[in-house]
């Protein structure tokens, strides 16, 4: 019979001896030399290490939607004037005038002819003159650097801007299109005009 090892004494554990009566001798060996290849009796029963918690992953997040670029407005179909109609624009200045007259103000004139029908539909503005309008004009037909006598006289009251609308003859038709009118704004300070203009197709 093998030897039991020093660390096994039996005699320690008296209700272990009584369950093993009537056993086998080399039975009861086996049985405890089984159980000491594994287990040791004089030290704890240690515990397994607990297991983690598991680790929360946060949700995934909602990818933007990619914004869209703008659509690209298409271009504006060009404007097409009428063959029979004549645009007209010009500045007013003190320095227009003959001879030339020192004035802050300042004006424009946009016109249009109907060269079929002699309808003349004009716009007339002005600010910082040296007085109250007196009176107001188209003259012809001169040059630019030319006096001329009116040709129309614009009535009154003289608001800003001022419209109006006129039937020319064909001489007068002919006159403007070459170039050859000009609008002059009278003031009380400057009775023979303050601000004057030439009267020039936009081509």
């Amino acid at each position: 019979m093998a030897a039991m090892p020093a660390h096994l004494n039996l005699s320690r554990f008296p209700s272990f001896m009584t369950a093993c009566r009537g056993v086998g001798a080399g039975a009861l060996a086996a049985v405890v030399l089984a159980g000491c290849s594994s287990v040791s009796l004089d030290e704890p029963q240690r515990r397994p290490p607990p297991m983690p918690y598991p680790q929360q992953v946060p949700a995934p997040q909602p990818v933007p939607p990619q914004a869209m670029p703008a659509p690209v407005p298409a271009p504006a179909p060009p404007v097409t004037r009428e063959p029979q109609l004549a645009a007209f624009s010009t500045r007013l200045d003190g320095r227009n005038e003959v001879p030339p007259v020192y004035s802050m103000g300042t004006g424009t004139l946009d016109a249009v002819l109907d060269r079929e029908s002699g309808l003349f539909r004009f716009r007339l503005t002005f600010s910082n003159l040296s007085g109250p309008v007196t009176a107001a004009h188209f003259h012809g037909p001169a040059d630019v650097g030319g006096n001329a006598p009116p040709v129309v006289t614009l009535n009154g009251p003289y608001n800003v801007p001022y419209e109006g609308r006129l039937t020319l003859t064909p001489a007068q038709r002919a006159d403007l299109l070459a170039g050859r009118w000009y609008v002059n704004i009278h003031t009380e300070r400057n009775p023979a005009g303050e601000l004057r203009g030439q009267i020039i197709e936009r081509r």
